[in-house]
């Protein structure tokens, strides 16, 4: 496996991880009791999540600019 497509294989699980805890964020502070403790809980998976998607991002975008530069047509 070259290193773009392990780039991209990594930023991938890492994006949707990262979407997944912010996605439970969102509805632990949707659907919880104005009064209640899910807020801190909801800060929290915000807290994780966000960092792991913008570094799935950030590895996404080093995949696409390694596939870029390498040499996809060989001249024969």
């Amino acid at each position: 496996m070259n290193s773009s497509r392990l780039a991209c294989l990594t930023g991938g699980i890492l994006l949707t991880v990262g979407g997944v805890l912010c996605g439970g964020a969102f509805l632990a502070e949707v659907t919880s009791d104005p009064d209640g403790g899910a807020n801190i809980g909801a800060g929290v998976l915000l807290f994780l999540g966000q960092p792991l998607a913008y570094i799935g991002v950030m590895l996404l975008v080093v995949s696409s600019m390694l596939f870029a530069r390498s040499d996809r047509f060989p001249q024969h």
